[in-house]
């Protein structure tokens, strides 16, 4: 009886909270009321790359104090003498060996001791290695599933505690439409391991609710192709157009500003996504391989 009494508030709940993503999801960018970041700590990791470079820039630009961290130095030194010229007071960088868990534990000392609490950690860094499952080594394998992956455990690890304590912060995942759909051809591990970083950030959003913890707020970025590093190291051409990493990284602080649970890139795919849960997969497969599989 209690189940039957609570099925119509569950299905109202449920209506209300379609209802309100589907409005966030087809509002333009900047269209929504942004949070304030000014003087918050934002810990960015891969900010040496590509996106990870714009991502820094555009959170300077509201005021943020920086944490970035990757193993290239001069890429970090070069993302930090830009943020400071676009304003942000506080730029810190740490040299981190992001495959090295001991690594990764001695810089979030560091980061404790020099700033203080992390407001929001971007999980950015990543690496992706494209080629048949027989012609890839398995250090190319162990290396995809290491960064992509299980660096997210450690870095959660190291800084989900404090936000528990305030009941506050903002974790975002840089994943990939390659962990939302199926595995494409030729990206196996990199798929397997955005697959992975999903999953962590759905149990870890699930596990803050279970214990009331409402201030902690999950963002999660499925971008498709755009140009960066990874794009470079494809064994194939995309049918699909490529993006540019601009405009990804602008979709990604806004998503990151308006606190969306998911972010598409681009977001007419929303309609595949929906679709994965009704069509059979091999119409998804169809669907996949037909926009992201290799061009003629």
């Amino acid at each position: 009886l209690s189940v039957l009494v609570k099925l119509p508030l569950l299905g109202l709940q449920i209506f209300g909270d379609c209802v309100c993503a589907f409005f966030s999801n087809i509002a333009l960018i900047g269209c929504c009321k942004h949070k304030n970041v000014e003087g918050q700590v934002v810990l960015i990791t891969g900010a040496a790359s590509v996106l990870g470079r714009l991502l820094a820039l555009r959170m300077a630009d509201r005021g943020a104090k920086l944490v970035l961290w990757d193993a290239d130095e001069k890429g970090l030194k070069n993302t930090q003498e830009q943020c400071a010229k676009q304003g942000s007071a506080v730029v810190k960088v740490y040299g981190v060996d992001m495959l090295s868990r001991p690594s990764i534990a001695r810089a979030a000392d560091a980061v404790k001791r020099d700033v203080g609490p992390v407001n929001i950690l971007i999980n950015n860094a990543s690496v992706g290695i494209s080629g048949k499952m027989t012609d890839i080594t398995d250090e190319d394998i162990r290396k995809t599933i290491e960064m992509n992956m299980m660096t997210h455990f450690w870095m959660d690890r190291e800084f989900l505690p404090d936000m528990l304590a305030r009941d506050s912060g903002h974790i975002v995942t840089i994943a990939s439409l390659g962990g939302l759909f199926v595995s494409a051809e030729d990206m196996i591990p990199y798929c397997a391991s955005k697959f992975g970083a999903m999953a962590i950030q759905e149990g870890l959003e699930n596990e803050c609710e279970s214990m009331g913890k409402k201030g902690i707020k999950f963002t999660t970025v499925c971008p498709g192709y755009f140009h960066s590093e990874l794009l470079d190291n494809l064994a194939v051409v995309p049918h699909i157009g490529v993006m540019s990493a601009e405009y990804v990284a602008d979709s990604a602080i806004d998503a990151i500003m308006r606190e969306m649970r998911i972010r598409i890139i681009p977001r007419y795919l929303y309609i595949a996504y929906m679709l994965k849960g009704i069509l059979p997969r091999r119409s998804i497969t169809r669907i996949v391989v037909g926009l992201f599989g290799p061009g003629s």
